[in-house]
């Protein structure tokens, strides 16, 4: 193996053979890559690797913060193939088009964006550094997206009629609508929450002018403010798409509608709301060809995911994922799905709407507007021979009689409830007029589950937490038997005989000071291209596994309180979803607040 890049960042003073070695030994043990691992260990930036990589292969390196940035050669190419080749041209000159790559050994890559230049320019390809590449072409896309909106906003020659209650003017709306701009202003509010994987799209009037908000990763921010005036034909714009009707603004509506956007293919749920203001919009993403988490991924592990999974295996009874909205419990029920999918078996699921496609497995959209509900969609069901159902949530009393009834006769029902606890979902069942002895008898496991947000990988880094923080730690984590931060970190890091295990985590082993005592490490995200400058990027799950034991099956007979119900499971060994958040703080998956403000402890 060559360690030519070690060599030439050595020379140049980057780095010192002691940590040249370091590397060589992880790259060794690992097979990580060496730029990987020098990123991991600060050892180098970015810009100084691609620099090396390029004395090392003989290919011009460019700094593009230190350059020239010309418009027109931008311009060249389509921001679609930058996009997918990493590239960026950012100089013309008669010599050439100057491109900066992240891989100049990409072959294809440069024979097709020779191709879309027009004139035949000779490409003259240079090395740069991965997050400068990416910074200046979603510049290039950002900018594409804000002046688009600008021009569409120049060219409305007239400002478009506020319709009051009272007097309603269809023909206004219609005729707003037929004009290119404002078609183009909704076409690039939906294409930049594509690009930034938005769930959620909030179109919000406000008193004199209309804010553009996005919810990416479960966090809400602003990125858009648009003229008051232009605010009717927007929503008349989205009403159409998603065939409500335009001329009721009184009361809330629901519609949806499909969109494609290269090979993505998205329907978006809508929804209209009255306020003082004006009618609010709000569009959630849900992406067709997204495929299947599986639910090794979810961030279940240790005894819940064994708990989980053995549970799951049941051919009767009931099971049950709580949380609030947008905390993963659909996504979590499909992998379960998945997992549990066999020729051999009928699954049948009824959903409102289908938003991940299962192969193999029968789902079913409700429609109330057509009499199919829940509960009327459960009934039918039950006619159809399933062996597994999903309901996609126990909404009425008659919904969860229905599945109650399925359990007692041979079927696995799984289903969510908007509860804040696992513990808690039994008393919501009692409060919808089940029989506490029927409830005992098919509750099989009920699951909760929060999505806090990821720490970004490529700006992680370690700090030492406060004893205070460290004692808070302690305290929430004291219920697990013996317990200790300090013993937990050094049990992912070292082996028993203290030597570091082999391709060590991201874990940062706690640091003996003199006497005896530990800096306990926790991590946070500086901020980066890579991540937005939030910090995070992506979200993991965080559960809380109740098992219906027998013990518990006798306290939902007595009409127990959820507080006593969890005391027992705690005592019985689970682990509260806040404790499987700070588990994960302290790996340096998630941070301590992340956890806390999705728990909202």
């Amino acid at each position: 193996m060559s360690f030519k890049l070690l060599d030439i960042l050595v020379k140049d003073g980057v780095i010192d053979e002691a940590k040249s070695d370091e590397v060589k030994v992880i790259n060794t043990k690992t097979k990580k890559p060496i730029e990987q691992i020098l990123l991991e260990l600060n050892y180098a930036s970015e810009v100084q690797i691609a620099k090396a990589k390029g004395e090392e292969f003989n290919i011009p390196f460019v700094d593009l913060n230190t350059e020239e940035i010309q418009n027109e050669a931008v311009n060249l190419v389509n921001p679609d193939l930058l996009k997918a080749h990493r590239a960026f041209p950012y100089q013309d000159s008669p010599a050439g088009l100057k491109v900066a790559m992240v891989d100049p050994f990409d072959i294809p890559a440069i024979q097709a964006l020779q191709r879309s230049i027009s004139d035949g320019k000779k490409l003259r390809v240079y090395i740069a550094a991965p997050s400068q590449v990416k910074e200046f072409i979603d510049k290039r896309v950002g900018q594409a997206i804000t002046s688009e909106v600008s021009e569409a906003l120049e060219d409305v020659e007239q400002p478009v009629t506020e319709i009051t209650d009272e007097d309603v003017d269809i023909s206004q709306a219609a005729v707003a609508l037929q004009n290119a701009p404002v078609a183009r202003i909704v076409n690039s509010i939906l294409q930049y929450g594509a690009k930034i994987n938005s769930s959620d799209i909030h179109i919000e009037p406000m008193e004199k002018l209309v804010r553009v908000r996005y919810r990416v990763n479960g966090v809400m921010s602003e990125k858009l403010k648009l003229p008051k005036s232009v605010h009717s034909a927007i929503v008349a714009r989205i009403k159409i798409l998603s065939k409500m009707k335009i001329d009721e603004k009184r009361v809330p509506q629901d519609g949806r509608f499909p969109i494609k956007i290269g090979e993505r293919r998205i329907d978006l749920r809508v929804s209209s709301l009255p306020t003082v203001f004006g009618e609010k919009i709000v569009m959630r993403l849900l992406e067709r060809t997204r495929g299947v988490q599986p639910i090794e991924d979810s961030g279940l592990r240790g005894n819940a995911y064994k708990t989980y999974i053995d549970e799951i295996k049941a051919t009767t009874g009931i099971i049950l994922i709580t949380g609030p909205t947008g905390c993963g419990k659909s996504t979590t029920l499909a992998g379960t799905i998945s997992k549990i999918n066999k020729p051999e078996v009928n699954i049948i699921t009824v959903e409102d709407p289908v938003e991940i496609r299962i192969p193999g497995v029968n789902q079913v959209q409700i429609n109330p507007d057509a009499g199919l509900t829940f509960a009327s969609g459960l009934r039918s069901i039950l006619r159809q021979d399933p062996d597994i159902i999903m309901v996609g949530e126990i909404r009425d009393e008659e919904t969860a009689r229905l599945a109650v009834q399925a359990a007692l006769t041979g079927h696995l029902v799984l289903s969510t409830l908007h509860t804040n606890s696992a513990s808690s979902a039994l008393p919501r069942l009692l409060d919808m007029q089940i029989e506490p002895y029927l409830l005992a008898a098919v509750m099989n496991m009920t699951v909760a589950q929060r999505l806090p947000r990821r720490i970004c990988n490529h700006c992680k880094e370690p700090y030492v937490a406060s004893q205070e923080v460290i004692d808070d730690i302690n305290k929430k984590l004291s219920t697990i038997h013996d317990f200790n931060a300090v013993n937990y970190l050094l049990s992912k890091c070292q082996n028993q005989d203290g030597t570091p295990k082999e391709g060590l985590s991201d874990v940062k082993c706690p640091v003996e000071k003199g006497g005896g005592q530990y800096d306990i490490y926790l991590y946070r995200g500086k901020g980066c291209d890579e991540c937005g400058h939030t910090g995070f990027s992506g979200r993991i799950g965080i559960f809380e596994v109740l098992k219906i034991s027998e013990k518990i099956g006798r306290m939902i007979m007595e009409r127990r309180s959820s507080d006593e119900i969890e005391h027992v499971a705690v005592k019985d060994g689970m682990i509260t979803m806040v404790q499987d958040g700070f588990l994960k703080a302290l790996e340096g998956i998630t941070t301590i607040e992340e956890v806390l403000r999705v728990s909202r402890e």
